[in-house]
């Protein structure tokens, strides 16, 4: 062995070859254990997500003009039952509260309209049979919102009628087609569950006139100053 060290240096002086570094698209989905530079920006990728308090999908599609949303309803309860029948009753003389009792002809099928004359709150709950019965609750009606739907309800020419209010699809609502020979009331729930039903045109004009009598400001509550006596 020489004692010169330059002697003991090999003749080329090597290092491991690496492979270049590759900068992969921000839209390729990344493994485990890869990496991304940081002089690389990450493209954020856009995802449509119904957020709180957005419109349902039938709703949204109807806004954007992409369904009829008549039809649309049509086929989604194509078998709903008729009520040909309607007997009023009132609930408690201190309450003022009164009951419409819609049915078929063969009591197969109900449904109960609740109206307070002092909140003007509207319950109504659809029952099959006595075994099930769904209930819907409009209490945030203003009274603009009350006498605008009863307004589109006896439109000569029919169509749709929306009974909701500020909050819209966020509390129940009610969605009603007037057609000539009847008219179908839909009820949509928040909490998820649905009901429908078929009105002749005698009660639908009952119904109505028997709401707008339930939903008149009381004559004492006037705005005129009401006299103490002591």
């Amino acid at each position: 062995m020489s004692n010169d060290p330059q002697e003991n240096l090999p003749a080329e002086v090597t290092t491991p070859s690496r492979p270049p570094l590759t900068i992969m698209p921000a839209e390729t989905p990344l493994d485990e254990g890869d990496t991304i530079p940081l002089e690389q920006p990450v493209k954020s990728q856009a995802i449509a997500v119904t957020q709180p308090g957005s419109a349902p999908w039938t709703l949204q599609q109807f806004f954007n003009g992409e369904i009829d949303l008549e039809r649309e309803l049509a086929a989604r309860f194509p078998n709903v039952p008729l009520m040909s029948i309607i007997r009023f009753r009132s609930l408690g003389a201190k309450s003022k509260r009164g009951v419409a009792t819609l049915a078929t002809q063969d009591g197969t099928a109900s449904t109960l309209v609740e109206a307070d004359a002092a909140s003007r709150a509207v319950q109504l709950s659809f029952s099959f049979g006595s075994m099930l019965t769904l209930r819907f609750r409009l209490d945030g009606l203003s009274d603009v919102d009350r006498s605008r739907w009863l307004e589109l309800m006896r439109r000569d020419q029919g169509g749709l009628a929306f009974l909701w209010g500020q909050s819209r699809w966020e509390h129940d609502y009610v969605i009603c087609v007037v057609h000539k020979h009847f008219t179908n009331l839909y009820a949509f729930s928040n909490r998820e569950f649905e009901a429908a039903i078929r009105l002749t045109p005698d009660v639908t004009r009952q119904l109505l006139d028997w709401l707008e009598s339930n939903w008149k400001p009381d004559e004492a509550d006037d705005g005129t100053p009401k006299l103490l006596t002591w």
